[in-house]
């Protein structure tokens, strides 16, 4: 069915004539189009016509005695009439369409990653007075602004990025040590590659850039530098950007083929002792340290008056349980899952910043071990800033 018959519509007519043929003479005749005929017997027919033409051909079926009735209805106009009887369903449907064009565009969740000392509430509601808050556009979350607005309400952090995914924003932090000094040091440092990559983008926000996207570089490469010819005067600074690039890894990884894992209780022993003051006496012989076998549970009972005065009277009792340990083997599916899970903790560790783009993952099995070879292609931030000498006129450093 084409589209004009689609929009127009169709129906398909089940014909009950001793004249078949003269019907559709006469249809013919009148202009009517007559289309897909299926012969079902001697008297009856099955064909389609436009419904426009459906009254015309009803008149001439009463015309010529003939017997007719619509089968089925095809085309997108009587699907629309029949959505149109079902208002509640149309209003769904319109709702439903207006929110897939505006969901997707939108932020309805926020997360934080990477926090450790900053309470994840505090950054969310700073976030939320720059711009990141419940319906914000997922562009504009995104923007360097954003972020930098972040940077200066939490001094605390020493980098912050917006990573959308669906409806939910993604903060990735990375908070100061408490070595490190909050206010900026004076003298003048650059910004060089901490691994070899090809840089994929640059964003300089102080210094002098000299490498640009696209551009392969090498670990210890000068990326921004601290030092800018003005012309008349070298002006010095201290360089900050944020460079990503595309890196490689490999990375080996072994685990055992069998280990030894804790089976049934096998006994229970208790063992009690007495603290008076600073004084503790045992009431077992042996040293009281318990092997790896046992699990140990330490509980104390402080001896007290009625009225609740606590007497400087401790009695301790020291429950070990001992279990039966068995060798258990590692099949290679499972070891494979732990690795490659561990693969992508470890170098996700190893980047301020960055994301893990393709891995290709081989497992062997060498006697008594599992050996992983990966190599990994990431998105990493690659930019360490590195201290440089002043030296002044006298040839002497400042």
């Amino acid at each position: 069915m084409g589209l004009f018959m689609s929009m127009s519509g169709m129906v398909t007519i089940e014909l009950t004539s001793a004249d078949i043929a003269g019907f559709l003479t006469s249809l013919n005749s009148r202009s009517i189009p007559v289309f897909q005929i299926t012969p079902k017997d001697y008297l009856t027919v099955l064909f389609r016509v436009y419904r426009k033409d459906y009254p015309g051909l009803r008149t001439l079926a009463k015309q010529r005695g003939a017997r007719q009735r619509i089968v089925r209805r095809h085309g997108i106009y009587w699907a629309a009439k029949s959505l149109l009887k079902r208002p509640v369903l149309l209003a769904g449907l319109l709702i439903l369409f207006c929110m897939s064009a505006y969901l997707p565009a939108r932020v309805f969740f926020v997360q934080v990653d990477g926090n450790t000392v900053i309470p994840a509430k505090q950054i969310i509601q700073e976030a939320e007075a720059c711009g990141i808050f419940f319906g914000a556009s997922r562009r504009s979350v995104r923007s360097e602004q954003v972020k930098n607005n972040l940077l200066a309400a939490i001094p605390e952090l020493q980098w912050a990025g917006v990573n959308t995914r669906g409806c939910v924003a993604t903060i990735s932090v990375r908070e100061r040590t408490t070595t490190e000094p909050q206010q900026k040091e004076p003298g003048v440092s650059s910004i060089v590659a901490a691994r070899d990559g090809v840089i994929r983008s640059c964003t300089v926000t102080r210094g002098n850039a000299l490498c640009k996207a696209g551009q392969a570089v090498k670990a210890g490469e000068v990326l921004v530098s601290g030092y800018t010819d003005c012309g008349i005067r070298i002006q010095a600074t201290r360089a900050e950007a944020e460079i990503f690039a595309q890196t490689r890894h490999e990375l080996t990884v072994i685990t055992p083929v069998s280990f030894t894992k804790k089976g049934d209780p096998a006994r229970v022993e208790k063992k009690y002792s007495l603290i008076i003051g600073k004084k503790r006496i045992n009431f077992y012989k042996d040293s009281g340290i318990s092997d790896t076998t046992c699990d140990k549970m330490y509980t104390e009972h402080i001896l007290s008056l009625p009225g609740g005065f606590r007497l400087p009277v401790t009695l301790v009792e020291e429950k070990c349980v001992y279990y039966d340990n068995s060798t258990a083997v590692v099949v290679t599916d499972a070891a494979s899952a732990s690795m490659e899970h561990f693969a992508e903790i470890y170098l996700n560790s190893q980047m301020i910043s960055g994301q893990i783009l393709t891995r290709a993952q081989t497992v062997e099995q060498n006697e008594d071990i599992y050996c992983m070879y990966g190599q990994y292609t990431c998105l990493e931030m690659i930019g360490r800033v590195k201290s440089e000498e002043i030296i002044g006129s006298n040839g002497k450093n400042d």
